[in-house]
């Protein structure tokens, strides 16, 4: 004849799932942290990666479709300013679209759909730019946008989903903010980041900043 389990044996048998679920828990990176050199095809079909950017501010988000619509929010207003305070910086924006539930079979009908949408936002940005009387310089600012199908790149970053986004401003493959829905004042803490930015480059190396046009 069985018998039923005791409670505390039912207790031990929960102690140790909920122990081997937190164990296995990712933590989002933190302000402080190294960030990971991640390479990717971008929505465009090229290959590339951070660390074709090592010398450049990057600013690394994450997010679905509906997480998406949240970041802008603050994120376009606070791009604006950032640029105006700090024209000289270089910046690197590169999004991590969260489309690793879409089954592989759909992804050659997403992917253009991805595409045009990323190429309408950067239309909408350039116009901001010029409306804030700052010209677009290739030079200077680079728009990447890079489906993460197969969620590789949200791990890297701690990150089991984008369902809440996430925003990481790197300096020297060092995060020096971390932002995301639960951070307050998100606006005037990304643009201070980048008045921190600005002003050690004056003073010490000139990171992120470009000093003379490339060919």
């Amino acid at each position: 004849m069985l018998r039923r389990p005791g409670f505390a044996v039912i207790s031990t048998i929960f102690m140790f799932a909920n122990a081997a679920a937190f164990a296995g828990e990712r933590i989002p990176l933190q302000k402080g942290d190294t960030a990971p050199a991640v390479s990717f095809v971008d929505i465009t079909g090229e290959a590339t990666g951070t660390h074709a950017y090592r010398d450049w501010v990057q600013v690394l988000t994450f997010a679905d479709r509906e997480s998406s619509e949240e970041l802008k929010l603050w994120m376009r207003p606070a791009q604006l300013a950032a640029t105006r305070a700090h024209p000289e910086l270089r910046v690197a924006y590169i999004t991590f679209a969260d489309v690793s539930a879409i089954p592989r079979l759909l992804r050659r009908i997403v992917r253009p759909v991805l595409a045009k949408t990323f190429e309408n936002s950067n239309e909408d940005l350039e116009e901001a730019y010029r409306e804030i009387g700052v010209e677009p310089d290739p030079d200077k600012v680079d728009m990447i946008f890079a489906p993460d199908w197969d969620g590789a790149h949200l791990e890297a970053f701690g990150l089991e989903d984008a369902k809440a986004y996430h925003c990481w401003i790197v300096v020297d493959g060092r995060i020096v903010e971390a932002l995301d829905a639960s951070t307050p004042d998100l606006e005037d803490r990304y643009v201070a980041a980048f008045d921190a930015i600005a002003a050690a480059s004056q003073a010490d190396a000139p990171v992120g900043v470009s000093t003379s046009r490339s060919d």
